[in-house]
């Protein structure tokens, strides 16, 4: 225990506050980022950027924050949670051509926190939700619920507590409209990677995404491809955090790949002009990195500049040469694209 301790002290020092600066702002961005939406968000307040420099302003209350952003096919929805001194509630905001509308969050919460809600979005429009749900961090349920257009459906319990924390959720609709969610969850020894597919009205059972280990692997991020799923995620090798990703086609999980240097953590993935794209922090050298991924999981273009290590960047375009990149306290930076590996 107090090795795992140590373990989620240090990348929680690395990666912690790529997600919240000291100032407050994160910028969200979009797995699947074709139109090119920002999000710029902190406490209580929101605004949404377009390519062009359009921005539309949204009203939230003092304890809201958003921390989901997608694309839809007439425009975007946005999670998040309300915080009040008794509960923890889920905000879901939609910007549709009738306009922008607050959808209710699900009923029957049963317990006090709802956190890490996750958007699915599917045939380009709000199909529900995924979130973790529980009294306390360490007590925390994985959840869904499927969204009409007009009302919830009954929650569903994809995973139970366990002794241990559940974490880090991620979610993505593939493409033959199943739900795919991966997630952080401690074993008693050490933090692994679990996943589980909604086939029709089921859940599968929640499984290991990998063989069991003995080092913490955490952080996991999932985006859909063509042919299935990635997911990459932070894994210990018993001196450094290095980026993993991990391919899924039809029901099963390609062995790990390493990608990251020595402390590369807090990965994020977006797809823009049908490219899959994988950014991390470097911590061991204070870089930001991007990554193309191929889709047969190999790694193609790499670029990397150094950048704040408190907070990650967005990707903003990319050319034959070069990459742009946005953080909270950069408007825009670029990086040439290194030689294909």
């Amino acid at each position: 225990m107090r090795s795992r301790r140590l373990f989620l002290t240090l990348i929680l020092a690395m990666a912690g506050p790529s997600l919240l600066t000291g100032q407050g702002t994160r910028i969200l961005q979009p797995t699947s980022n074709e139109q090119g939406w920002i999000l710029v968000s902190s406490q209580g307040r929101a605004t949404v950027e377009q390519p062009g420099g359009r921005r539309k302003q949204l009203r939230l209350r003092s304890q809201e924050i958003l921390t989901d952003f997608a694309e839809t096919g007439a425009g975007w929805a946005a999670a998040g949670t309300h915080t009040t001194d008794k509960k923890k509630r889920i905000v879901v905001l939609e910007q549709s051509a009738s306009g922008l509308q607050r959808i209710p969050d699900p009923a029957s919460q049963t317990e006090r926190m709802r956190l890490q809600p996750r958007l699915m979005i599917e045939k380009d429009e709000l199909g529900g939700l995924a979130w973790l749900e529980g009294r306390e961090p360490g007590s925390l349920s994985v959840r869904s619920a499927n969204w009409t257009g007009s009302e919830w459906e009954p929650v569903e319990v994809v995973s139970l507590p366990i002794k241990g924390s559940q974490t880090g959720l991620t979610s993505t609709v593939l493409a033959d409209g199943s739900w795919l969610l991966v997630w952080a969850a401690f074993d008693g020894h050490d933090d692994d990677i679990y996943w589980s597919q909604k086939q029709g009205t089921n859940w599968t059972s929640p499984t290991r995404l990998t063989g069991n280990n003995n080092w913490p692997d955490i952080t996991p991020e999932l985006i859909a491809t063509r042919t299935g799923a990635l997911v990459a995620w932070s894994r210990f090798d018993g001196n450094d955090y290095r980026l993993t990703i991990s391919r899924f086609e039809g029901s099963r999980w390609g062995a790990p790949q390493t990608v990251g240097d020595r402390g590369s953590v807090d990965p994020q993935l977006t797809t823009s002009g049908g490219r899959t794209y994988l950014l991390f922090n470097s911590a061991s050298t204070a870089t930001w990195s991007v990554l193309e991924i191929q889709p047969s999981g190999r790694v193609g273009r790499r670029a990397s500049l150094p950048g704040p290590g408190d907070e990650m960047p967005v990707l903003t375009w990319t050319s034959s040469y070069q990459v742009g990149l946005r953080s909270p306290s950069i408007r825009e930076t670029t990086a040439l694209w290194g030689a294909d590996r």
